[in-house]
Order: structure tokens, then C-alpha cells, then sequence
């Protein structure tokens, strides 16, 4: 671009900038300090497990591009603080299956509320067309990364 302006330094200052939002959009929705994890780092495997129902470890770590002991260890967490529980595979005993406890999907169910009310919240001055293209171009973006990311490690 012109006048030595960086797309990709203007986008990747611009994601690091969201990041940081984000995280403290995890505080901000905190509340209850026993299930702070569940905000954190627990979050995405509780929606992968919502999103999936009964999930073996392993497929959940594929999904969400981390390591199984990271996600084990993440689980261990949030099976400690009763939003997950373990159960048997009915296909094949040997393999153990996670899923939402009761209190997993009551609490998943009033972080995800939480969310949505603060996207609400901060973008109610945004005309629909705005939405649907800020929806539009982070898919867009998201599709692309995947490609280039894929090109890469071919």
C-alpha cells in the first residue's frame, strides 16, 4: 500500500489489540470465582463439547489445534469443578467420552448470555449493514488464514 502503510502490521496490531479485548471481556464476566476457569481457557473445550455433545479427548484437542495434554489437563479442571463428567464410549468400553454435567451446561448457557449481551451492549450503534459485513469479512478472514495456513504446512 501507499506511504509505507502494512496491512498485515496494521492487522496484526488490530488482532493483538482484539486479544487483549477479549481476555478482559473473560474478566468482565466473571462473577463467581469457582468457575472463573470455565471463562478462561475452559471456555472452548465447554463450547466443543456443546457444540458436540459426548467427545473423546482426542478428538476434541484435533478440533481445537492443541496438544491432548493440554486439553487433559484443561479438562481436569473443569471435571473438578463439575462441569464435565466422564463416561464410557457404548462402542468400545476401553475409550472414555466427556460430556456437559447439568451444572456444565446451566453454567456454559450464562456465559454465552453473558457474551452476547456484551457484544450487544458495545456494538448497538452499529447499523445491520456493519454487522452483517463484520460477520462477512471475519469469516472471510478466517477462511483465508486456513488456506494460507494449510499452504504452509503442505
Amino acid at each position: 500500500m501507499a506511504d509505507g502503510f502494512s496491512v498485515s502490521s496494521e492487522l496484526d496490531g488490530a488482532l493483538f489489540r482484539l486479544g487483549q479485548t477479549l481476555r478482559r471481556l473473560r474478566v468482565s464476566i466473571g462473577g463467581d470465582e469457582g468457575f472463573a476457569y470455565a471463562i478462561g481457557a475452559g471456555f472452548w473445550q465447554l463450547h466443543h463439547i456443546h457444540d458436540f455433545g459426548e467427545v473423546r479427548v482426542s478428538e476434541m484437542a484435533a478440533a481445537l489445534n492443541l496438544d491432548i495434554s493440554t486439553v487433559s489437563r484443561q479438562l481436569k479442571a473443569l471435571l473438578s469443578r463439575g462441569l464435565v463428567e466422564r463416561i464410557a464410549d457404548p462402542n468400545d468400553a476401553r475409550v472414555v467420552l466427556v460430556r456437559l454435567s447439568p451444572l456444565g451446561r446451566r453454567i456454559f448457557a450464562e456465559l454465552v448470555g453473558k457474551r452476547r449481551s456484551l457484544f450487544d451492549s458495545a456494538l448497538k450503534g452499529w447499523p445491520p449493514q456493519d454487522l452483517d459485513n463484520l460477520v462477512h469479512l471475519l469469516e472471510r478472514m478466517v477462511q483465508d488464514l486456513d488456506c494460507a495456513i494449510n499452504e504452509v504446512d503442505s
